[in-house]
């Protein structure tokens, strides 16, 4: 089997074909936009107005990818709150079971930094302690709506 087609330890699948996007938290999403096409290239799908909670946040694909980049502007004390700077926050994958994969992930070591499933959601953020980097386990329900929405059509 080719190094690429590996399963990860826990899985019975490869993760090629299940990471979709990396997560960038900003404090300006239009200058971040502009930076990131002056430097490689990119082209953005739209940016959308959301909101989740009691939070009001924007967020932005990249047209280019797997994998896509994803831009979030969030408010002070949201998930994708930018006060100690613009980073890279989370890398997200498509998982079949939000739950199983949820256990997986908590018995591996790695806890639930915001937990969407209580927010009738399918999606978590799972805090990597190592590396700080959140992982985002995304219930492959919302992939035929993300299509639409963004007007992309390989989301892995």
């Amino acid at each position: 089997m080719h190094s690429a087609e590996r399963a990860r330890p826990g899985h019975d699948r490869p993760m090629r074909g299940v990471f979709w996007q990396v997560g960038i938290v900003v404090d300006d999403i239009e200058r971040s936009q502009e930076e990131l096409t002056r430097a490689l290239g990119v082209t953005w799908a739209r940016t959308l107005d959301l909101r989740l909670e009691d939070w009001e946040y924007r967020l932005s694909l990249s047209n280019e990818g797997p994998p896509y980049l994803e831009l979030l502007e969030g408010p002070p004390g949201s998930p994708w709150d930018a006060a100690g700077g613009s980073r890279i926050d989370h890398v997200g994958y498509w998982t079949e079971d939000i739950a199983v994969e949820r256990r997986r992930l908590e018995e591996a070591g790695v806890p639930v930094a915001y937990d969407g499933e209580a927010a009738g959601l399918r999606f978590n953020y799972h805090a990597l302690p190592e590396t700080g980097i959140r992982i985002e386990p995304i219930d492959v329900w919302h992939r035929d709506g993300l299509r639409r929405t963004f007007g992309l059509d390989d989301l892995g």
